[in-house]
């Protein structure tokens, strides 16, 4: 498990939403207010809880269950300022994406790179015009709002007006309007539009409660199953800070999967934000290494080697050098006896005969027609 979440990980606390999680803090230590409290995230409250002076006589039986309460309306993390209405003339094109691209449409806007639009657009839409984005996860998320600034022939330009980190249910959204809104991607009539708006400001300012069951990762689950999840947590993430892989640190694109870090990978009931909260994304490596891999793939996870920097591909060749009078299988390179004046080779690429290393600080390394030169600290890194 990785280290920021083992930090706030108990058996019994971490099977508890942020209500009941609030509770019990209350309970133990009446000194905090319950209003400040509520901004904490579910991981604080359960260091807090940890840190208070019962803690330890607190017996499991006496917690409260997340069932038996109903959840508190949700604060909001960011101050969206949004159109109050169309204005003359404008109008608002509804785009719709299904379930096969919302982690690369999610990825797309929490990194800000939507400076050219190309999603599922379907048509022609007018310069002015407000764009309305919705994911197709469970349930439907409300996830942008920008302005066509450019129209060419191959491109569709955007500017964001908003990107909301926060949960944003379609459903809610086509109860406040009184009407329901289209699961592929077209023009809103201008009444419907403005009404849309209205909503939307209403719903950040006032969030209403989500509760969705989500907890289930094993191989063989739905994988979409979780997707809601998976795309609050890739808007919520800071990318400057936290790498996209939470376990082995890679940035692995769009290629993550939501990972619960709670006893037995049970399903809850809860508030959106709390799984928010208690999820993790890792690449499809670690997350098959967290479920409990078998012998051999486990085996073929670690000793499988660094994917070669030339070409990406995996499962190299080990580097040996010398002449050996015995000529080994596959899973070695003979190098030969004349030794660069450069750091030894540890591998070899199968696909594009790279030979590379991994090693720490390097300074103007060169392998294989490959030269990098690093004047900065760095992590160990493959070159």
């Amino acid at each position: 498990m990785p280290e920021r979440f083992q930090q706030n990980f108990h058996p019994e606390y971490s099977r508890l939403d942020h209500e009941s999680l609030l509770k019990t803090l209350l309970e133990l230590d009446p000194a905090y207010s319950a209003s400040s409290m509520r901004e904490r995230t579910r991981p604080q409250l359960i260091s807090l809880i940890q840190e208070a002076e019962r803690f330890a006589n607190l017996e499991p039986s006496d917690m409260p269950q997340p069932d038996s309460f109903v959840p508190l309306p949700r604060l909001a993390f960011q101050n969206y300022e949004l159109p109050k209405t169309l204005e003359p003339g404008q109008g608002m094109y509804y785009c719709w994406e299904d379930k096969d691209s919302v982690i690369d449409a999610a990825i797309s806007l929490a990194k800000g790179d939507v400076s050219t639009r190309e999603w599922n657009l379907g048509e022609d839409v007018p310069e002015g015009s407000l764009l309305l984005t919705v994911l197709g996860t469970t349930p439907p998320l409300v996830t942008a709002l920008e302005t066509v600034t450019t129209v060419t022939e191959e491109k569709v330009y955007v500017e964001q007006v908003a990107v909301f980190a926060d949960p944003v249910s379609l459903y809610e959204i086509e109860s406040l309007i009184d009407s329901g809104l289209p699961r592929s991607s077209k023009p809103l009539s201008i009444q419907i539009g403005k009404r849309v708006l209205k909503a939307l400001a209403k719903m950040l300012k006032n969030p209403t409660p989500v509760v969705i069951s989500a907890g289930q990762c094993q191989d063989g689950a739905d994988p979409y199953d979780n997707d809601a999840v998976h795309v609050l947590a890739l808007l919520q993430r800071d990318y400057d800070d936290i790498p996209l892989c939470d376990g082995c640190g890679r940035d692995v694109d769009s290629e993550t999967a939501v990972h619960f870090f709670r006893p037995n990978g049970e399903n809850l009931s809860w508030e959106i934000q709390d799984h928010v909260e208690d999820a993790g994304l890792l690449c499809v490596d670690c997350h098959t290494v967290v479920h409990g891999p078998t012998k051999a793939r486990l085996r073929k996870l670690v000793g499988a080697g660094p994917s070669c920097p030339e070409c990406g591909h995996g499962n190299p060749r080990e580097a040996l050098w010398g002449e050996p009078s015995i000529i080994p299988n596959d899973k070695y390179a003979v190098m030969g006896c004349v030794l660069p004046p450069e750091p030894l080779a540890e591998w070899v690429c199968r696909n594009c005969d790279t030979p590379y290393a991994v090693v720490a600080h390097p300074e103007n390394l060169y392998f294989g027609g490959l030269r990098q030169s690093m004047s900065d600290t760095h992590e160990p890194e493959t070159t």
